[in-house]
């Protein structure tokens, strides 16, 4: 065994390197990778204190860095169509600042009450276009669905990051209930959505 491995120690030396090798190259994968995941934005949206459209809407920021909302764009689907429109722009009082608008700054591990689902609702129905320029409905009687989106600049980074989430609307006994289409928020993470997301901005200037 000894005479076999003094004879051939050039050779288990060189695999020994190359297995080495493989192990740093491996390392590094999961270096590379855990540190991406600590620089990608991560945007919740969720419903508080309530089931029904009176619900708040909450926008999370579980980024590793501050993020700041740039806008908010809701989309509106019902039995007649589809519907967006900005509602960066406050309606009513934010339950936590009295401010004019949803823009700002969000601190890492910080949550905002943006406002009430029926108010980030309305205004869609009131001055939503359609693709082929048809009005929205100004009722709720029809609604289907609904999406929130939140774009967001995250750090240094030069794209622009997202999040958005669907709710349906579910009826019962003479209520409109709200139900997340998925468990968890989208994140908008490829560069051609994110590059997207820029249009969106301008039409909200």
């Amino acid at each position: 065994m000894w005479n076999w491995i003094a004879s051939n120690h050039q050779v288990i030396g060189a695999m020994a390197n190359i297995a080495m090798l493989f192990v740093w190259i491996a390392y590094l994968q999961v270096f590379v990778s855990s540190y991406r995941r600590q620089k990608r934005s991560k945007i919740l949206i969720n419903r508080g204190a309530g089931s029904g459209l009176e619900a708040r809407c909450l926008i999370s920021n579980m980024s590793a860095e501050a993020i700041y909302i740039e806008s908010l764009i809701v989309s509106v689907e019902t039995t007649d169509g589809h519907w967006s429109y900005p509602v960066t722009e406050l309606l009513e009082g934010r339950s936590d600042l009295e401010l004019a608008t949803r823009q700002g700054p969000l601190q890492t591990g910080q949550l905002i009450d943006i406002g009430s689902f029926q108010s980030l609702i309305q205004p869609v129905l009131r001055r939503g276009m359609g693709l082929d320029g048809t009005v929205a409905p100004s009722d709720l009687d029809n609604l289907v669905a609904f999406e929130i989106k939140v774009i967001a600049v995250h750090g240094s980074e030069d794209l622009l990051s997202g999040a958005v989430r669907r709710f349906d609307v579910i009826r019962q006994q003479n209520r409109l209930l709200l139900k997340g289409h998925a468990v968890a928020t989208h994140q908008i993470r490829s560069r051609r959505e994110r590059k997207r997301l820029e249009d969106e901005v301008k039409a909200d200037l």
